[in-house]
């Protein structure tokens, strides 16, 4: 045991017995089978991973990593049948914490009897089955439990010296008869659903049955099923399971929280320059504003893993950093991948937006349409446009999580940022007439009064939104591309969407530019 494992040790020695620690430290054998260090991997299983597996636990633990681990502990240790599911974003190492870890380690401490993992394909399960029996035959393990190789060692099965059976498959080449002498009591599912299998509807069908039919009949009575992964579409086979009520689920998002108002439109003005392509020196740039704004760029922001990105290791510092460089690459991608909220294609109704290069000249006036938040769940929605020759140009669209005041100062900021708006156009029910009134005020109260309409609502909000689709999947909406939220929304929008806020005031503008009478005053 090196110096960096015996710190380990009695880092975890403090944290189980306090200051009694040095007396448990003194008095008993560091490592063997009666050892501190098979005591404290037992209540621990993150310092398990780090004690027993370091080459595959290099980087610090996320919370949600070490939140994980106990929940396998206590699900594992409780004995009783349970379907459990945990969604994570793509590099969060959550093969390698479920499939490698938590399996050696129940391994270890025979939580377990039979323990049976199954991938989207052999060769990706087994390559986990690799790391198992290498960490089972590692010194410090044996040194601890002894040697665990029996029978069965192979590269698709393990059966160790105590009676543990390991053993991986891929669903594609089936997987009836993998009970043997005994049903699994405990079956990981760890990312069914690979690349091949969403692109092929028919794969995709066969893995719908194989599951309901096959992989949830493996078990018995007291079998323990968990499944792992990300969320790859909305009709994937992963989200129509927590959407049973047989399966309980937690899903972690790689960003947890994003900057406050401000901040967003600090990344904004970032993503002007990063986007810039005729500075050569956009890259740099980007990174300098950065740094020299960085305080109120991440005001608000959570990561659920920081120790991702180490800073030692990158050009640019920074988890939040590197994950908006990430997401330059592309947006569905960091809606899916990273945050566990994909888009179906096939849904999306204004899949291919356009944007515009160049504001043009000839836009002489500019209308306002704002669609407020009526609860702390919702957003308000701002999209300041005009029109010219049947097109229609988007100057800014905003979401923002605004109360009735905060709301009235920006609409005072909109005019004062773009004086060439001469209308604002709100959507009208009981609060929102009452907001009108008080808006007026406010205006008039910052000598910026504009003309303030609102529009009766008797459509049925899908069928309003919809009617822009020949406009914008025709290309005649030319977006701001700086305006990312927003447009995302806009690009994500179906008719079961969660958010249809910045649809919804697009609607509203389009509409009062192309029929100003409609509305009333």
């Amino acid at each position: 045991m090196d110096k960096a494992q015996k710190d380990l040790l009695i880092e975890y020695a403090y944290k189980q017995w306090g200051d009694d620690a040095l007396i448990v430290l003194t008095s008993n054998l560091l490592t063997g089978p009666k050892g501190l260090r098979r005591l404290l991997g037992e209540l621990y299983p993150e310092y398990f991973c780090k004690a027993y597996m370091p080459d595959q636990f290099e980087r610090e633990f996320g919370d949600y990593a070490i939140e994980w681990m106990h929940d396998c502990k206590t699900i594992l240790e409780a004995g009783q049948p349970t379907k459990e599911i945990r969604i994570g974003p793509r590099g969060h190492a959550k093969s390698t914490i479920w499939t490698v870890g938590m399996s050696t380690w129940a391994t270890c401490y025979k939580k377990r009897k039979y323990i049976l993992f199954i991938s989207a394909n052999e060769d990706t399960s087994s390559n986990f089955l690799a790391k198992d029996k290498n960490a089972l035959e590692s010194a410090a393990i044996v040194e601890d439990f002894g040697n665990l190789k029996g029978k069965v060692w192979n590269n698709l099965e393990l059966e160790t010296s105590t009676g543990i059976t390991l053993e991986c498959a891929g669903w594609t080449a089936g997987i009836r008869g993998k009970n043997k002498s005994r049903r699994p009591d405990w079956v990981l599912f760890d990312d069914l659903e690979d690349k091949k299998v969403m692109e092929s509807p028919s794969l995709r069908a066969k893995l719908d049955k194989a599951f309901t039919d096959e992989m949830l009949k493996l078990g018995d009575y007291d079998t323990i099923y968990i499944y792992v992964g990300t969320l790859l579409a909305i009709d994937s086979l992963l989200a129509k399971t927590i959407r049973k009520a047989t399966w309980k689920y937690k899903i972690y998002k790689k960003v947890v929280s994003f900057p406050d108002e401000n901040g967003e439109k600090m990344w904004e003005e970032w993503r002007k320059i990063y986007r810039n392509m005729y500075n050569e020196n956009r890259m740099d740039d980007a990174y300098n504003f950065y740094l020299e704004h960085k305080e109120d760029m991440l005001r608000g922001v959570k990561m659920l893993w920081p120790g991702k990105y180490p800073d030692d290791l990158m050009v640019y510092k920074g988890a939040y950093y590197n994950t908006m460089l990430e997401r330059e690459e592309s947006e569905d991608s960091f809606w899916q991948e990273d945050q566990n909220s994909p888009r179906n294609s096939d849904d999306m109704k204004f899949k291919n937006i356009r944007y515009w290069d160049k504001w043009p000249d000839k836009i002489k006036s500019l209308k306002l349409a704002i669609d407020p938040s009526e609860g702390k769940n919702d957003s308000s929605a701002y999209v300041c446009g005009g029109e010219m020759n049947g097109g229609y140009f988007i100057k800014e669209g905003k979401l923002a999580k605004h109360d009735p005041y905060q709301l009235m100062g920006e609409v005072v900021r909109f005019i004062k940022e773009y004086p060439d708006i001469d209308e604002i156009i709100l959507e009208s029910n009981l609060f929102k007439d009452l907001l009108k009134s008080e808006l007026i005020k406010k205006l008039c109260e910052n000598n910026c009064y504009r003309t303030v309409t609102h529009r009766h609502a008797s459509e049925n909000k899908h069928i309003r939104i919809m009617k822009m689709e020949p406009d914008i999947n025709g290309q005649k909406v030319f977006f701001n591309e700086i305006n990312t939220n927003f447009n995302e929304q806009v690009k994500g929008y179906h008719q079961k969407a969660d958010h249809d806020d910045a649809p919804d005031s697009l609607q509203l503008l389009v509409s009062s530019l192309k029929r100003p009478n409609y509305y009333i005053k």
